[in-house]
């Protein structure tokens, strides 16, 4: 058994490496010899059946000061806002009152006039955030080769920019058509940047794994989740959630634990208005380690998640109840089994 003490996990797209030519003008130039690597990915994800919270953070190491663009779809428009405070270092707290734990051993509409929409295009702390509509996938080469230049990038690298290309018209074809452009800052030594929080409408639980696959190479990805309930309880859940991930790799899922609030509050500020209509609230954990080959992204029907906790079994495969399990979320197990006598 193994307490998890670390942060959270998550992906992100990185396909550009550009660093400043006149940092007076704000030029930039591509650099085609930088590497970038992701130590790794690092997410928050809080889901009410109706909109989610993605809560990102990921540590970057490049060979040479550079900037990065960051490329991140997502199924509906996104609002997009700076994390305050600190929530991965908050969560993490929580992950350890909690005792979330993880088995060890297992695995490391109509016609449009243009072909992109631009829906936002702001300055966000250190991040410089475009977030835009792909109407038709035709014409977006050129606006993404028209974007580029527009930063001041000269020289372009086209096999790069069709392989972007191509894992965008992927997602063009899934229905997902919103992509986030995160411009940033990445330091020669490891550096974690800044998180941001987009809040969309999904009623299914979304992550964006595939777009980790440009960058390839080996990392984590931890991902945190505050949803109305567990995940991993239910047999066909598992196998979703594994067909997302490489066939040589499985992701691991920690136990649950009941959160309230004012627990959550600390992570997200809005989590009272978010979950405003939401009965339970359950935290969880899911660790992958290995190769960014995943197969797809984590797009879950989540409408018949178990609304009670999952404990790691502890001694002859059976957990200790009565150890691991508060008042509270005996009650939400026996409510969700009536057929069992109800904790008085």
């Amino acid at each position: 058994m193994k307490k998890i003490a670390d942060y959270l996990l998550l992906t992100l797209l990185i396909f550009l490496l550009v660093k400043p030519a006149s940092a007076d003008k704000g030029l930039f130039s591509f650099i085609e010899d930088a590497q970038l690597t992701q130590g790794s990915q690092k997410a928050i994800i809080l889901h009410n059946f109706k909109e989610e919270a993605l809560i990102l953070g990921t540590e970057l190491r490049a060979n040479k000061e550079t900037e990065v663009l960051e490329f991140i779809p997502f199924p509906s428009e996104p609002e997009v806002s700076l994390a305050k405070g600190n929530p991965f270092e908050e969560v993490n707290k929580l992950l350890r009152k909690k005792r979330i734990e993880i088995q060890e051993g297992i695995t490391k509409g109509g016609a449009e006039t243009v072909p992109v929409e631009i829906r936002l295009s702001q300055k966000i702390g250190l991040h410089d955030v475009t977030v835009i509509k792909i109407n038709d996938i035709s014409g977006f080469n050129k606006w993404v080769f028209d974007f580029l230049k527009s930063k001041g990038i000269k020289k372009i690298d086209i096999d790069r920019l069709k392989n972007f290309s191509d894992i965008a018209e992927d997602y063009i074809k899934r229905g997902i058509s919103y992509f986030v452009f995160d411009y940033v800052s990445v330091k020669k030594n490891l550096s974690f940047i800044e998180p941001l929080i987009y809040k969309f409408k999904t009623e299914r639980l979304y992550y964006p794994l595939k777009t980790s696959n440009i960058v390839g190479g080996v990392g984590r990805v931890e991902l945190v989740m505050i949803l109305p309930g567990t995940l991993g309880i239910k047999k066909d859940e598992k196998i979703k959630i594994k067909e997302a991930f490489p066939k040589t790799r499985r992701p691991e899922l920690s136990s649950s634990s009941k959160v309230y609030i004012d627990e959550i509050k600390p992570v997200y500020e809005k989590s009272e208005e978010f979950f405003k209509d939401t009965k339970k609230i359950y935290l969880q954990m899911l660790i992958y380690e290995g190769r960014y080959e995943f197969r797809d992204d984590l797009n879950l029907d989540i409408s018949g998640i178990a609304p009670y906790a999952r404990k790691i079994s502890n001694t002859w495969g059976y957990p200790h109840f009565l150890d691991d399990f508060t008042l509270d979320e005996l009650n939400d197990y026996f409510e969700a089994h009536p057929e069992l006598k109800k904790v008085k």
